[in-house]
C-alpha cells in the first residue's frame, strides 16, 4: 500500500498572533505549516505574565467579538469555552480634561449632558448632514475629517483621545481611510455620519464587545503555539528569502543560522522592518514601502494594589486624555486602564490592577525612560485619578520600543505600492498589524484571508 503523500509545506516567517493564526488556518486547509520565530517565545507583543494570581498583559488585553474570523480561530484552537467577556463596569469610560475626569458621552442623552463640549460645539452637529462628502478615495487625517464634519472641538475632546487610545497616535497624522476605513466608507455611502448612524441603529448593526481568555490575552498565542506543537520553531531567525524555479513550479526557501527550509508557498508574518530586509533583493519597491511605515514606542506599567490601598477605588474602563492635557506628575501618560474592572479575574479577589500607558507618537521619549521613572509617572497618574498616592503591592514595566504601527497619511498609497510590488511573486503573502489593522481580531481576519488567497495546497 502506498503511504499517503505529506501535506505541502507552508513556510511562515514570524510567530506572533498573525503567524500563529495563519498556521492554524493553514493546517485546517490541508497545509503543513512551519512557523519560524526569531524570539525565544512565540506570540510577539501579545504576552501575559502571570504571578501570584495577577495576569499582567504586556500589550493588547483582548479583542472585540464582532469579527467572524476571530470566532473561527478560537473554535479551531478549542478556546471558545475559555472566552471571558468584559465586565459591565467597562461600559463607563472617562476623558480627562481641565483637571478632572468626565464620562465619555456614549449615548444621545449623555452627549447633551456632557461638559466636554460647549453648547456651540453640540449645536454644530446639526450642520453635519449638510456637509458635502470629501473627494472619493482621498487620503485625509482623522483630525481633518472630524473638523470638516463635526467641528474642531470634537477633535480635542473626543476623537483625539480615541486615536490615542487605539493607536497611541496623533489624530493629525493618522490616515482616516487606513485606520478607520469603516468611517470613510460610511461617509461615502450615506454622505453624512449622522445619517449613517441612524441607518446603523435602524439596522441593529453590532458594535462589538471586548473579550479575552481566562489567563489573559497572552493565553491565545500560547494555546495556538501549543496546539501547533513542533510546527512552531522559536529561536529560529530567518535572514534570507529565496525564490527557486523547479519543474514542479516555483518554490520558496528560507535560510538563517542553522536553518534551511523550502516549500511551495510562504507567508511573511514578521514586522515591517524584517519583511523589508527579506524582500529587498526580490522586490526593492516593496522594501521601500515597508521601510516608510512608522511605529510609536510605548511603555505599559502594571500596578497592583491591595484591598483598600487606593483612597478612591477606580470606576469604569479607564481614562484617556483630551488633546493638550496631562495628568499631574505624569507628562508622558496617554491613558490609564482599570484592568480589574474590565476583567476581574486578572487580579486576586479584592485587589485592583491598573495599567498605565506612556509614550506613543505624542510623547515618544517617555516610552524609553528608565523603568523607575516610568513606574513613578504611572503611580502619579493613578494618584491623580484615585484620590491620592498609594503604594502598589506589585509593579511591572513592559517597554515596546517599536510599539504600535502608525497608519500615517500616505498609508493607503504605501499599501498599494507594496501589493503591486509583491504581486509578481507567486504564492507569497504578507501579514502583520502594520498592514490592515492593528488589533488581534484584525490579525485573525488577515491570516484567514492570506491562507485562502494561496488556494488549495498543491497535490
Amino acid at each position: 500500500m502506498t503511504p499517503p503523500r505529506p501535506a505541502p509545506r507552508l513556510l511562515i516567517v514570524g510567530g506572533g498572533v498573525s503567524g500563529l493564526a495563519a498556521a492554524t488556518f493553514a493546517r485546517a486547509a490541508g497545509w503543513d505549516p512551519l512557523v519560524l520565530e526569531a524570539a525565544p517565545t512565540a506570540g510577539g507583543k501579545v504576552q501575559t505574565l502571570t504571578r501570584d494570581g495577577w495576569c499582567l498583559d504586556a500589550a493588547a488585553n483582548g479583542w472585540l467579538d464582532n469579527e467572524p474570523a476571530m470566532a473561527r480561530l478560537l473554535a479551531l484552537a478549542g478556546l471558545t469555552g475559555a472566552v471571558q467577556p468584559a465586565g459591565p463596569a467597562s461600559r463607563t469610560r472617562w476623558i480627562w480634561r481641565a483637571g478632572r475626569a468626565h464620562p465619555a458621552p456614549l449615548s444621545p442623552p449623555a452627549f447633551l449632558a456632557t461638559r466636554l463640549l460647549s453648547w456651540g460645539a453640540k449645536l454644530r452637529v446639526l450642520l453635519e448632514p449638510f456637509i458635502r462628502p470629501g473627494p472619493p478615495g482621498a487620503d485625509e487625517s482623522v483630525a481633518a475629517f472630524v473638523r470638516r464634519r463635526l467641528g474642531p472641538a470634537f477633535v480635542d475632546a473626543l476623537v483625539g483621545p480615541m486615536v490615542t487610545g487605539i493607536y497611541a497616535g496623533d489624530a493629525e497624522a493618522i490616515s482616516l481611510p487606513a485606520a478607520f476605513p469603516r468611517m470613510a466608507a460610511l461617509e461615502a455611502r450615506h454622505g453624512s455620519l449622522v445619517r449613517a448612524l441612524l441607518a446603523l441603529r435602524r439596522g441593529g448593526a453590532p458594535a462589538g464587545r471586548l473579550e479575552t481568555l481566562r489567563g489573559g490575552a497572552g493565553a491565545l498565542p500560547a494555546a495556538l503555539a501549543a496546539a501547533l506543537g513542533p510546527a512552531v520553531r522559536t529561536g529560529a531567525p530567518v535572514t534570507a528569502l529565496h525564490r527557486e524555479d523547479t519543474p514542479a513550479g516555483p518554490r520558496w526557501r528560507v535560510t538563517g543560522p542553522g536553518l534551511d527550509e523550502a516549500g511551495p508557498a510562504a507567508l511573511l508574518a514578521c514586522p515591517a522592518a524584517p519583511q523589508a530586509q527579506l524582500l529587498r533583493p526580490l522586490a526593492p519597491a516593496a522594501a521601500a514601502a515597508l521601510g516608510a511605515m512608522a511605529t510609536a514606542p510605548v511603555a505599559v506599567v502594571a500596578l497592583g494594589y491591595a484591598p483598600g490601598a487606593l483612597p478612591r477605588p477606580p470606576e469604569g474602563f479607564g481614562v484617556l486624555l483630551a488633546r493638550g492635557e496631562a495628568l499631574p506628575g505624569a507628562p508622558g501618560a496617554l491613558g490609564v486602564l482599570y484592568s480589574s474592572n474590565v476583567f476581574p479575574d486578572c487580579a486576586p479577589a479584592g485587589h485592583t490592577l491598573v495599567r498605565v500607558i506612556l509614550g506613543g507618537a505624542l510623547h515618544p521619549a517617555a516610552a524609553t525612560a528608565p523603568p523607575a521613572d516610568l513606574a513613578a509617572q504611572a503611580q502619579a497618574a493613578v494618584a491623580a485619578l484615585c484620590g491620592g498616592p498609594a503604594t502598589p503591592a506589585l509593579t511591572h514595566v513592559f517597554v515596546h520600543p517599536d510599539g504600535i504601527p502608525q497608519y500615517t497619511l500616505g498609508h493607503p498609497a504605501r499599501l498599494a505600492a507594496l501589493r503591486a510590488a509583491v504581486a509578481p511573486l507567486p504564492q507569497l503573502g504578507l501579514l502583520g498589524n502594520h498592514l490592515d489593522g492593528i488589533g488581534v481580531k484584525d490579525c485573525a481576519r488577515a491570516a484567514e484571508a492570506a491562507v485562502a488567497a494561496l488556494g488549495p495546497p498543491p497535490a
